[in-house]
């Protein structure tokens, strides 16, 4: 119970306030941080060169400065860094926080202790490719790679949480900054090590607090309602309904006349809602989603000014009636909330006037040029007479631009088709927003463009999306398909892209920099050289003609051999058969095969390679004169595993979850494919394309590998050879990296040797060959991987 005020009683229901809590802000902190550390260091790996200028920059810039600010700095760093303990010390405990205290002492000590075994691990241990980023040479050898002291005095300080303290904050800033600046100047540690020490003594706090959690600085409910009050709000009772919505403290209050919503946002659960909100931010483009507020009070505005813009537009929806802040980490808006049912209370009770009703309110939105961004089955409503209105003011814009506004079109279109059926709610929008209005709101009706609430009833509509796009086409035929917009600001195709590029920097830029390509250009003979490339396009053509006879349709010969080439890209970040089984299965599901019969195609044409493979390898193991394992020794780590892997997987068979998904989940497409793989044999054609094609590829492959061999006067016979290709190739498909990068160049060098050719011509030759089969079709393969996405044929 409270008397603010000291005349009026306000009943406060409400269970104690837990003195820790874990802020959802802490996390998301402490996860930027340690993405921040590790890619400076990454990037700082891989641009050395550019660093040590960066830093050589900084130290001309700085040398002219006065011998004295350095001893200043040094002497106000070091008193610093001993007072400044004692100072917060002395802060929590006058503040009643010894454990808090505790805490943050651990933090310094573990900070200090895991900075030595970094460094240690930097200057002589598994972590010294780290030297050249993080130290310089001086007078005593090498610099340190971190500093000790910021680690451990900011883990301190993050712990004890003294930011918010109006005269500990800005000492913690000056000790810090005077210790940062006097160690670079001095020369003792680089400005990268300045950065990581400060990142990582960052990250060590918020891990303490997050793990322990931090002293709540929430208010009690006695609190708001004196605020409240103090605003001219009649409290008679105030209780607390949900204490995490969405990072907002809700109570309902009681007065006189009408009931009041209260919304408490404070700095604990803040981060919640902004931390979801700036992760939608980084994954779709600008002015897809408004970035989160930043500070409270930026926050409570918003709101405030977005339900004063819905009442002036006379929309029912969440009134403001009061805002205060709430002790120094706290702020309140108090709602008057509209009576009525969301439209997912409502569900099929919703009547043509109620749809009437909800597209004359985002008419009325959209003339003022306000976007919601939230127009989900849980916020739309329908009043007491009858009017749409809105539970919640939204985090939206005012003076909105285009794309957001039919963003919301897109939103509502969906919303009111989860009640009604596409069919309707296409219609209905038609007839009071315009044809216009919702054809430009087609390319927006996507799972991604919709509010969380929005996503989860889609999962019961799974054909809803798509089934609104051809209602939306139908209202203008010539569309004849809707092209969405795309809304995320990286997609798995670009992430594949990005992810190849860097796997081919790292892999094999080394293995190229070994290279003296001056003495291969001068002992080549290119004419052999072209009959490589020759042969490597011909390996295309071959798992094209394979593919083709797997499946019982006519596959267009061009999309598929493109289909190939883009395989050869993909195979930058995952092993082959990865790759090849994941892009063909998806290239036959776009022809029209069902999943079931695409998958089936596939492995139909994979077993053809296998059996030409084992056919080919028995032929040039007889004609060369040797068996398979003359030229061919694997490594015993390779036999140990295989059957180790196979018992494993084999005994997954007693796991009963297993058996049932084998039963349920794999039996019934292979059942269901076993007429297609009968259809294919019974055709004489097919069956043609379907060997001949296995047979092709390989024989390519092995051609391949003979010119790469005589382009450097290699006259071994061809079956030798023949076996080395064979050899490399099972090397790359039980390597598990990228292409079998490595393992190929490895097992096929080291088998060209064995038959007699010199280490430097077997090395060329290899290099050579894997230039022409797996380097040169990878950027044809970007390019056919972007027309065939382009074309919607992947």
């Amino acid at each position: 119970m409270t008397e603010p005020e000291g005349s009026v009683t306000v009943e406060v229901v409400e269970p104690p306030i837990p003195d820790r809590v874990r802020r959802p802000a802490d996390l998301f902190r402490l996860v930027v941080a340690l993405l921040v550390l590790i890619g400076g260091e990454s990037l700082g790996v891989a641009a050395v060169g550019t660093s040590g200028a960066v830093e050589q920059d900084l130290a001309d810039a700085v040398s002219g400065l006065p011998r004295l600010l350095l001893t200043l700095l040094t002497w106000l760093g070091a008193i610093g860094v001993v007072l400044l303990p004692f100072v917060i010390g002395t802060d929590l405990i006058m503040r009643r926080r010894p454990m808090q205290l505790v805490q943050a002492l651990g933090a310094a000590v573990f900070g200090a202790s895991l900075v030595i075994g970094l460094v240690w691990a930097i200057l002589f241990g598994p972590l010294d490719f780290l030297q050249a980023t993080l130290t310089k040479a001086n007078s005593e050898g090498r610099s340190a790679p971190l500093d000790i002291v910021i680690v451990s005095t900011l883990a301190l300080v993050t712990v004890a949480d003294v930011m918010g303290r109006k005269w500990i904050s800005p000492l913690a800033i000056t000790v810090l900054s005077a210790s940062a600046v006097a160690g670079f100047l001095s020369g003792s540690v680089t400005a990268a090590a300045i950065v990581g020490s400060l990142l990582l003594g960052w990250a060590i706090g918020l891990a303490f607090r997050y793990a322990f959690g931090a002293t709540s600085t929430r208010p009690p409910g006695t609190e708001v309602a004196t605020a409240l009050v103090s605003t001219g709000i009649p409290l008679t009772r105030l209780e607390l309904v949900d204490a995490n919505d969405s990072g907002d403290r809700r109570y309902v209050g009681t007065t006189d006349t009408l009931p009041v919503d209260v919304h408490v946002i404070d700095r604990d659960t803040f981060g919640l809602a902004s931390g979801r909100r700036f992760l939608r931010v980084l994954r779709l483009r600008n002015g897809f989603t408004r970035p989160p507020a930043l500070t409270l009070r930026a926050e409570i505005e918003h709101r405030t000014l977005m339900g004063l813009v819905l009442a002036q537009a006379r929309i029912p929806a969440p009134r403001p009636v009061s805002v205060c802040e709430v002790g120094p980490f706290a702020a309140a808006i108090a709602y008057v909330e509209p009576k009525g049912e969301s439209l997912a209370e409502r569900g099929d009770r919703l009547d043509d006037d109620d749809v009437t009703e909800i597209w004359r309110m985002v008419g009325a939105l959209q003339r003022r040029r306000v976007a919601h961004r939230n127009l989900g089955p849980n916020v739309v409503m329908i009043d007491e007479d009858g009017r749409a209105g809105l539970r919640w003011v939204g985090a939206g814009d005012l003076a909105a631009d285009d794309v957001t506004l039919r963003i919301d079109v897109a939103q509502l279109i969906t919303t009111v088709a989860l009640s009604i059926g596409p069919e309707r709610a296409v219609h209905s929008a038609v007839a009071e927003l315009g044809e216009d209005a919702v054809v430009r709101a087609g390319p927006l009706l996507q799972r991604v463009a919709m509010t969380r609430a929005t996503r989860e009833a889609l999962k019961q509509h799974k054909d809803l999306l798509s089934t609104l796009r051809d209602e939306v086409v139908a209202l203008r035929p010539s569309l004849e398909k809707i092209e969405p917009v795309e809304l995320r600001r990286f997609t798995l195709r670009g992430v594949v892209m990005l992810v190849g590029i860097a796997v081919a920097a790292y892999i094999v830029l080394p293995q190229i920099a070994q290279v003296d390509f001056a003495t291969v250009i001068q002992t080549a003979d290119w004419r052999w050289a072209l009959g490589c490339v020759v042969c490597a396009i011909l390996t295309f053509a071959g798992a094209s003609i394979a593919l083709n006879g797997a499946v019982r349709i006519h596959l267009n010969f061009v999309k598929t051999y493109m289909t190939q080439l883009a395989v050869a890209f993909t195979g930058l970040v995952a092993p082959a058969a990865v790759g090849n089984i994941a892009l063909n299965t998806r290239y036959l599901q776009t022809s029209g095969l069902p999943p079931a019969v695409a998958g089936a195609g596939v492995g139909l044409a994979q077993v053809a390679q296998f059996c030409s493979y084992i056919i080919l390898l028995l032929i040039s193991g007889v004609l060369a004169g040797t068996g398979p394992r003359a030229s061919f020794s694997p490594p015993p780590i390779l036999v140990v595993a295989i059957p180790i892997v196979v018992i494993l997987l084999l005994g997954l068979l007693a796991v009963p979850r297993v058996r049932r998904f084998l039963t349920t989940r794999i039996l019934p497409p292979i059942k269901a494919a076993i007429p297609q793989v009968l259809a294919v044999f019974q055709r004489p054609g097919k069956l043609a394309q379907l060997i001949g094609g296995a047979l092709l590829l390989d024989a390519s492959f092995v051609a391949a590998l003979v010119c790469a061999t005589r382009a450097f006067g290699v006259e071994t016979s061809i079956p030798a050879i023949a076996v080395v290709y064979f050899a490399g190739a099972i090397i790359g498909s039980a390597v598990p990296t990228p292409g079998g990068l490595g393992g190929i160049e490895a097992a096929m060098s080291a088998g060209l040797i064995a038959i007699g050719v010199d280490s430097g011509t077997a090395v060329s030759s290899v290099l050579l060959y894997r230039l022409a089969t797996y380097w040169l079709p990878i950027p044809f393969g970007w390019f056919s991987l972007n027309r065939l996405q382009k074309i919607h044929a992947l």
